[in-house]
């Protein structure tokens, strides 16, 4: 089975469930192919500053959105957790979700098929792309 570039997000939550329209957009993109859930995990930081980490299948509240990942097991180390959820503030909790970038799996078998290799793959988080998009002028503005 040839499979996607995986990228592993943490999403800062408020609250102790998901809102439904958060649900309602993880749905809409594994419903349409452009991404798989491969696995996630909840990490709660208490108030002082301890991380307790649940899996999905053990948090009920969270059935919803359990139905809509495929475990690939091992994927998501405690080590890593730990370091992804460094800035979650005490007294919150966060959602770790590695997804599977599914649109790209044709693209990739293509270039294989023809020979060809991925050099290399690069994520850039949303609030850099943000940052630049906000301080760096338009080019088709100053035309």
């Amino acid at each position: 089975m040839e499979l996607g570039p995986v990228e592993v997000v943490v999403f800062a939550l408020p609250g102790e469930g998901l809102d439904a329209a958060v649900l309602t957009e993880l749905g809409a993109l594994v419903a349409g192919g452009t991404v798989r859930i491969l696995d996630a995990v909840l990490a709660r930081r208490d108030e002082d500053g301890t991380l307790s980490v649940t899996e999905l299948a053990d948090a009920p509240s969270w059935d919803d959105l359990s139905g809509l990942v495929d475990h690939l097991e091992g994927l998501l180390a405690e080590d890593d957790i730990e370091e992804l959820t460094s800035g979650l503030a005490a007294g919150s909790q966060g959602l770790v979700i590695a997804f599977e970038n599914t649109w790209v799996v044709p693209l990739l078998t293509a270039v294989r098929g023809v020979g060809g290799s991925v050099l290399g793959e690069v994520a850039v988080a949303d609030v850099v792309v943000q940052e630049i998009v906000d301080t760096v002028p338009d080019e088709e503005e100053d035309r």
